[in-house]
């Protein structure tokens, strides 16, 4: 097997913290600051939230912090099923916390969706003070993915951009929960007004993810199912009309997917003045990724333009017990995404598309892979340390591995791109 320079097996462990107990493929996120920073928070089953950050110290050097939060509304005998979080604001912290719960009881089972804000942003975020501010949703049905996106509204001939929650269901729907600001609550609406690709699947669904088009026109969704049914829609963001729609269906159940581009699009410097390339959102290349417990994972490349017809398998991804997990990371520092998957095998299987020397065609091939103690439950990539490059957040069955790219490779990366750059501006001024 080739082993691409970069790839997990140059990725070192920069820090490691245990969780009481364990969690779940919903039970990881992040908080990502409007300064640029991320923190992070892991849920365990038993009630407990956990937040990870990095902070300078006296000397300067960068501290990892593990610290409980103290969500309020969440009882003795509760387990934490879901978890999500984003910012409603780009200038300040105004975080949104959405938790799902479930109580057993001897003669019922009471499921909520917690959502903890304060409704006075500030400029500092304040974790314990956001958790101690809930609003208590009672669910009839028991709780899966919790996910958060954004709609567009159109008031006063203004457009607006609005973030909701969308939660799937034990019965068998999509829920989308909206929040009233002049109330101070959120409530329930029907997720066909603004998702109508979402309704009537035809089983459990256990992932769903929604690209957004630049052009905010239209956007993408995938949702995959328990019965292994996967769905694929383009949707008119404006009309909230159905385009087009492709489904497929597997023999195992579906446990992630997910949509994406190639490309890392990092943005030049603008003393460069690159002229950017206007190309319509919609001609780029989004790719599929479909994560199956039972059988191998695929890729749909550039369904776009070739709907579900362009499939390759991942090689070797049912070698390792079921995938659980999965997250697109540029791994090897290149410009271009792979794919990672996380395996109850206790694996963490790297792809990277490798195009062929004669033509422009190519393969999804498996370049790394490494071991760990304990299956793996969630993966994120982002830049916790906030030194500009992203580490790794991986959650497994006993705890959270915090790992970062080897500082020797990031240097390479880093001189070798520095005297592009200076090159490409010496030749400018020329």
């Amino acid at each position: 097997m080739a082993i691409s320079k970069g790839a997990m097996e140059n990725v070192i462990d920069a820090h490691y913290f245990v969780l009481p107990s364990q969690g779940n493929v919903y039970s990881l996120t992040k908080l990502c600051m409007s300064n640029g920073a991320n923190k992070i928070l892991a849920a365990s089953l038993r009630r407990k939230v956990f937040s990870f950050e990095y902070s300078g110290d006296s000397d300067g050097f960068l501290k990892p912090t593990v610290k409980e939060v103290l969500f309020t509304y969440i009882p003795n005998g509760t387990e934490i099923i879901s978890i999500d979080a984003f910012n409603r604001s780009q200038s300040s912290d105004d975080f949104v916390i959405g938790i799902t719960i479930i109580k057993p009881s001897e003669h019922n089972t009471e499921t909520y969706l917690n959502i903890y804000s304060e409704w006075e942003p500030s400029s500092e975020i304040n974790l314990d003070s956001v958790a101690q501010s809930c609003l208590m949703i009672e669910l009839d049905f028991i709780p899966y993915q919790l996910y958060h996106t954004e709609i567009y509204t159109d008031a006063e001939g203004e457009s607006n951009k609005e973030v909701v929650w969308l939660l799937s269901g034990s019965d068998q729907k999509i829920h989308m929960f909206r929040e009233d600001r002049a109330n101070h609550c959120y409530s329930e609406v029907d997720v066909a007004d603004h998702f109508p690709e979402l309704v009537e699947p035809p089983s459990i669904i256990l992932w769903m993810d929604i690209y957004h088009c630049k052009t905010e026109t239209r956007h993408v969704s995938a949702f995959g199912c328990e019965c292994g049914y996967v769905k694929l829609a383009v949707v008119d963001a404006r009309k909230k009309v159905v385009l087009s729609c492709w489904s497929v269906r597997f023999g195992g159940p579906v446990s992630t997917v997910r949509l994406f581009t190639e490309e890392s699009n990092l943005k030049p410097p603008d003393f460069l003045n690159t002229p950017q390339q206007e190309t319509e959102e919609e001609e780029m290349a989004v790719h599929l990724l479909v994560s199956n417990t039972l059988q191998p994972s695929v890729v749909y490349m550039n369904v776009l333009q070739r709907d579900l017809s362009d499939c390759f398998t991942l090689p070797d991804s049912d070698h390792y017990d079921a995938v659980l997990c999965s997250t697109i990371a540029d791994v090897d520092m290149d410009g271009k995404h792979e794919i990672l998957l996380g395996t109850y095998g206790q694996e963490i299987l790297t792809y990277k598309y490798q195009e062929c020397c004669t033509d422009k065609s190519g393969t999804w091939s498996l370049v790394s892979q490494r071991s760990f103690a304990n299956p793996i439950h969630s993966i994120l990539y982002l830049d916790v340390t906030g030194d500009g490059v992203k580490e790794f957040v991986i959650l497994t069955l006993r705890g959270v591995h915090v790992m970062q790219h080897d500082p020797k490779d990031v240097s390479e990366v880093f001189n070798r791109r520095y005297k592009q750059l200076m090159d490409l501006l010496a030749s400018k001024m020329s």
